[in-house]
């Protein structure tokens, strides 16, 4: 038996509102969340022309189906998984054609399913697990007879064959999904080896990252204060069965981070010779969502760490495209600033509790993230839609700051509380002695406990 989709209805208006003409394909993506029972689909969105192509070339490419841009598609569904809260994933792709290239159409969507499963995967800082669903929707919309041929394939075995599933059209699929968030304290020192070479810069940075996702998956989360099973339900009580509960406020989430090692934990301590270091330290908001059908403490937890691991790793990300395109990516030019990572902005899905995500510097406005909205998941929306998640440290918000961010234009979220702020990122050379003189006093110290022992 295949899996079961349930699907906004809303993207049934969407598909059929993308067909221009009858001989021009459209590719998008299928966003939305995976369960052991069945899989929700709350957004479709097709996928953006490119920039370098004027339309008549577009719809002269669009006749044949072996002219899809893998790599573009790639590219979109990458830059799409950036503004998803946990919960959320890139299910699959669509494809609209004209009836003549039905047998066609399920090679390419085979083939882009694993392209972009290959890219999504490759920045994140998480694995998936045994629990993990592996199948990927592929999603035939015929242009004529408007048919849909819904398949599946599994994304971890290379020679999967496709498998039939349902495709069930439903009102208010995500209008009742629980939110939760929770705010962590970020603090992050990378060592940047002396046998390293500047290009190698965004590299160091992420082996420094994948050490902190360790630690990230050894924190304890607290529901209301209190620390549940993993099988017990997030909500029990009273307001479980409240109809609407969930339209309110988001459940705060705490999380507790791990202490560090106590004396009586062996360890072996190595001196590193160091160039410098990197520092990234501040406080960031994180977004989780679950489907209402009685979730449970692990799904809840397990949205919650990613989102916590891809919110961090999707800025830097973002701020190393931002300075390749300054020219500013070498460790020397970067070393001794202090770069503030982007702030982090939120905005709804009509009709929905899930609120999808963008990253905004210092030097842009709303605009600019109107404008990615409008291109990246096809959503026009005004300017109050939009949240910003974090609010700017006292000695950084100044008015010039301000002005550049738009702020005066989009609601800001918990600005009471002043000392929470973005993360900052900054590189220290010329530390290497210091640093090297440091883990060598550890070593020792480590030893002559060891020993007393």
């Amino acid at each position: 038996m295949g899996r079961n989709y349930f699907v906004e209805e809303a993207i049934e208006h969407y598909l059929s509102s993308l067909i221009i003409k009858p001989n021009v394909y459209v590719t998008g993506l299928l966003v939305g969340q995976f369960s052991l029972q069945r899989d929700f689909v709350v957004l479709a969105v097709q996928t953006p022309s490119k920039e370098d192509q004027n339309d008549a070339s577009q719809i002269k490419n669009k006749q044949k189906l072996d002219s899809i841009d893998e790599e573009w598609v790639t590219e979109h569904a990458r830059q799409v998984s950036r503004m998803l809260p946990g919960g959320l994933f890139v299910l699959g792709v669509f494809l609209i054609t004209s009836p003549e290239f039905g047998k066609e159409a399920q090679n390419v969507l085979r083939k882009l399913i694993f392209s972009i499963e290959k890219s999504v995967m490759k920045t994140r800082l998480w694995s998936p697990t045994e629990d993990d669903v592996a199948d990927r929707v592929a999603l035939h919309f015929c242009s004529a007879t408007k048919k849909i041929i819904c398949r599946t394939y599994d994304v971890r075995d290379a020679k999967s064959s496709a498998k039939p599933a349902d495709w069930k059209y439903q009102g208010g699929v995500s209008s009742s999904w629980l939110s939760l968030e929770c705010s962590i304290q970020v603090d992050i020192l990378i060592p940047l080896p002396a046998a390293s070479v500047s290009n190698d810069l965004q590299k160091n940075i992420r082996d420094g990252l994948i050490n902190w996702a360790s630690q990230i998956e050894k924190c304890i989360f607290l529901f209301n204060g209190q620390i549940k099973e993993d099988e017990c339900e997030v909500l029990q009580g009273p307001k479980k069965s409240s109809r609407g509960i969930f339209q309110t406020m988001p459940l705060s989430v705490q999380v507790l981070t791990p202490l560090p090692l106590s004396s009586d934990d062996r360890c072996t301590a190595t001196v590193q010779v160091c160039r410098g270091s990197a520092h990234l330290k501040g406080v960031v908001k994180c977004r989780a969502c679950i489907h209402s059908n009685k979730p449970k403490v692990k799904d809840a937890v397990q949205a919650m760490k990613r989102d916590i691991l891809n919110t961090v790793s999707d800025r830097c990300e973002a701020l190393f495209e931002d300075l390749v395109l300054e020219g500013t990516i070498d460790q020397t030019a970067f070393a001794n600033k202090t770069h503030t990572l982007p702030l982090r902005v939120f905005a709804p899905i009509a009709g929905s509790t899930v609120r999808l995500c963008d990253y905004m510097f210092r030097d842009e406005t709303v605009g600019d993230i109107q404008e990615r909205f409008l291109e990246m998941l096809d959503l026009d929306l005004e300017e109050k839609d939009f949240v910003v998640a974090e609010v700017i440290d006292k000695d950084m918000a100044t008015s010039d700051m301000s002005q550049a961010l738009g702020m005066d234009k989009i609601n800001r979220e918990h600005t009471q509380d002043l000392n929470k702020s973005t993360v900052v990122f900054k590189i220290w050379q010329n530390m290497g002695a210091v640093l090297a003189a440091a883990c060598a006093l550890l070593a020792t110290i480590v030893s002559l406990q060891y020993y007393m022992d």
